[in-house]
């Protein structure tokens, strides 16, 4: 990494999870994300990446005193996966779908559109497509937002089915706004 690179921004360099069943949580990764493993020691820890990074994400095998936190709970809400076009979204959405990965929303953030589905250990990931093709585009766009982002910070909830169904965001007919404030 040149100076130049660690003076332009700063961003998230990868994820660490605990895992109840490392090897479950590692295969499920590589199959639905399509990650590599790139680094290992069998039983404790596992570095997988998109293939741009050493490791995206690190799982690392949870002992066996540890407790799953009780909801509702303070934390961490969910992970967002750039996974850099709609389509590419719902291909793993059906690869989450068809490794029986629970759904839990989807979204038209405005600025970009979500799928929310929980990994193996109950982590929710987004797999999030920006909508803009810049990120300046998107930015200006939140002031120009109807109805305004102060009344719907969170967007629209998509049909899922119709979604996967016609390839393309579809609105919930007759759905509000998601709160704020749940997850829901």
């Amino acid at each position: 990494m040149t100076a130049d690179r660690r003076q332009m921004t700063k961003f998230v360099t990868h994820v660490a999870l605990y895992c109840r069943d490392l090897d479950k949580s590692a295969a499920w990764y590589r199959r639905v994300f399509e990650m590599k493993v790139l680094a290992e020691a069998p039983g404790r820890f596992a570095a997988l990446s998109f293939g741009e990074r050493h490791h995206d994400f690190a799982l690392v095998q949870a002992p066996p005193e540890f407790r799953d936190p009780a909801p509702p709970r303070i934390g961490l809400y969910h992970i967002a996966v750039d996974t850099g076009s709609f389509a590419e979204s719902l291909a793993i959405f059906k690869r989450a779908r068809a490794e029986n990965a629970e759904f839990v929303k989807a979204i038209d953030h405005r600025v970009g559109n979500g799928i929310y589905i929980r990994d193996p250990d109950g982590n929710i990931l987004e797999l999030w497509s920006e909508i803009y093709a810049t990120m300046a585009e998107a930015i200006a766009s939140i002031a120009k937002m109807d109805p305004p982002f102060q009344e719907n910070p969170i967007g629209f909830p998509l049909d899922i089915e119709e979604t996967v169904r016609t390839g393309k965001p579809v609105h919930l007919v007759g759905a509000k706004p998601p709160s704020p404030i749940t997850h829901s």
